[in-house]
Order: structure tokens, then sequence, then C-alpha cells
């Protein structure tokens, strides 16, 4: 079976070390995460740490207008050697976004050649697993052989409808049958499916911007997000997925609904309910959203342990996943609470 892991983005090293203690692994992203795991080989604490170069985070350069000499040219950064000099467990390529169609542009990255073994990493735009570009994809994964580490690009969600599910179940399947390793990096829960049914590995994020890449908001889309997120996100067990806290406080009335318990060791030592985090919108007390993080890492953590040690885990979760849809349609149905619509994944992983 292979590996769930913590993905951080911005981080420090202590940040690296609890989250390895808590999800066994760690991915950190780009050149400020190499920096620290250079720090934690020089310290003997570099197992359980790998690496996403996530170059594909890097906007194209501008002409310079400066002088420059002759001849002279920078080369770009060399990643797979960074990564084989510390030995990680698997080394990734840079990456590069890779925009859904351009099927020529998928072919040269999966082509490049390296002096070591590689997982090549493919910055997908969601578009991919569209009806009219998942042959192209699969084909072209097909023809280069290679072990692939991939995310999806998108404004929200990339994996927001059942069709996208499939497809991206297609490529676990060539992985597979081809016995390729295929990794899905910057994820939320579906990482959890996506391991079951053969992924190496799932790297899941903390924030919204790293479970996947995002891609810019319309202005009005964008002013709605801004003011959603004056309230933190919180993980919510029960429903195995975020809710804004202050949406959570509307079901105060109702004790919490049956949704707002949790028994990790943070809420343990705080009443076990998650209807604390609810604050005046734009007004969040002082430490409130390093509270909602350590809570976020214990909770999803213990999730996924208990999910992974059962006697059957594909069936824990399948039975979870069904809990947790029924919870929440049946408060959208009975209580004049709106929360968030569940995953896609939760009701369409079949």
């Amino acid at each position: 079976m292979g590996r769930m892991r913590a993905y951080l983005g911005r981080c420090r090293v202590d940040d690296v070390l609890r989250c390895r203690d808590r999800f066994g692994g760690v991915t950190l992203q780009g050149l400020a995460g190499l920096r620290i795991a250079r720090y934690l080989d020089r310290v003997g604490e570099l197992s359980g740490v790998d690496l996403d170069p996530a170059a594909y985070r890097n906007r194209p350069a501008k002409p310079s207008d400066q002088l420059t000499l002759p001849g002279i040219e920078c080369a770009p950064f060399d990643w797979v050697s960074a990564q084989a000099e510390l030995d990680l467990p698997v080394v990734r390529t840079a990456g590069a976004r890779i925009r859904v169609g351009r099927v020529d542009d998928l072919r040269a990255e999966l082509a490049r050649d390296y002096p070591v073994p590689v997982s090549v990493v493919l910055a997908l735009d969601a578009g991919w697993l569209g009806r009219r570009h998942i042959d192209s994809l699969e084909e072209a994964l097909r023809a280069a052989d290679r072990d692939v580490s991939v995310l999806f690009a998108a404004a929200y969600n990339p994996l927001d409808t059942v069709p996208k599910i499939e497809a991206f179940r297609r490529l676990l399947r060539w992985a597979a049958d081809a016995r390729r390793d295929l990794e899905l990096l910057r994820t939320d829960l579906t990482g959890l499916p996506a391991v079951l049914e053969g992924a190496t590995g799932a790297a899941i994020g903390f924030s919204t911007s790293t479970r996947h890449l995002g891609l810019p908001f319309a202005a009005k889309a964008r002013d709605a997000y801004n003011r959603r997120k004056r309230s933190p996100l919180v993980f919510v067990p029960r429903l195995l997925h975020w809710q804004r806290a202050n949406i959570l406080g509307r079901l105060a009335e109702w004790d919490g609904a049956g949704v707002t318990y949790c028994d990790c060791p943070v809420c343990a030592r705080a009443g076990h309910d998650l209807l604390r985090f609810d604050t005046i919108p734009g007004e969040l007390p002082a430490g409130i959203e390093n509270e909602v993080r350590d809570h976020d890492e214990h909770a999803l953590a213990m999730v996924i342990e208990q999910i992974l040690a059962s006697d059957n885990p594909a069936a824990e979760l399948k039975f979870r996943r069904i809990n947790a849809v029924q919870r929440g349609r049946s408060i959208g149905a009975a209580l004049d609470v709106g929360l968030d619509a569940p995953p896609a994944w939760l009701d369409g992983w079949a």
C-alpha cells in the first residue's frame, strides 16, 4: 500500500518534524523546502522527508533590460542533482505546468533524460481529465512508461465531478498495469482512496494553496472568496472535509448537530467541540489560526490512521464516506445552515 504524507508549503523546521511524527512523512516545496532538507541532512534528521521542486509555480521569466556579458547564460537550477545528493527516497523532476491539450509539451516533459531514476512531475490543468483529453494523456503516459508525480491545476477543486474522478482512476489503472509508480501531490483527503487503489503516495496539504495548484479567480469570485476566508477553514472528521468555522457556528443552536464533535488530542483538551473556532468574521483571536492548524493536522492524521489500520480499509473508508455525505445532506435538508457541499470524491468514488 502507498504512503500518506503531509505536504508543506511555507514552513519551519519544527513544522516538518511535527508533521513527520504525525503522518510518517513530509513533502517539502521549492527552494525554501530544499534549504530545510539540507539543514535536516546536516543534523541527521532527514529521514521521512522528500521534496517537490514545484518549478511549475514559477512565472515565465520576462526579458531583462539589464546588461549581461555576451555568451554567458545562467543555467537552470539542477533539481535532480540537488535531491540525489541528499539521497532522498524519491527524486522528482523540476516540473512544469502542462496546459490542457498541449500534447507536445506533455510528451517533451515525459521524454527528458536524467542521470538518475526520477519521478516526472506533471502539473496538469484539470481539463486533461475531461473526455476530450484523457485519452491523449493516458496514451502519452503509456508511451513514455515512466514513474510520475501528478498534481492538478484549477481555480477550485480539480476533481470536482464524477467524470474527472473516473478519469483519474484510469491513470491509477494505467500505473498498476504498467507497474509504474504514480503519486498524487498537493491534494486533500482524495489521496486516501487513491492510495487504496494503487497510488504509491499522496501528499496532503493543510491550506487551499497546497491542496492543488491554484489558478486565478475571476474578479467576482475573488471578492466572494476574500469575504469567506475571513473565517478559518476547519477540517471536520465526521464530514471528511473542511468547513468555515462561522458556518459551523450556526449549528450551535443544535449542539453541533452531531458533526462538530472531535476526539483528536487538540480537541480533547478543549471540550471536544469544533464550535469553539467560530469567531466574528475578520476578528480572529490571537492564536486561533495556529490552533486550527494543530487541530487539522491531528484530526487528519487520526482519520487516516484509523482507516488504514482497520481490517478492511476500503470498506471502512466507504462506510465513512457514505455516513459523511448523509450527515451533510440531512443538515442541509432539516436546518437552515449552508454547509459547503461535500467534495465530489466523497459521493462519486465508486
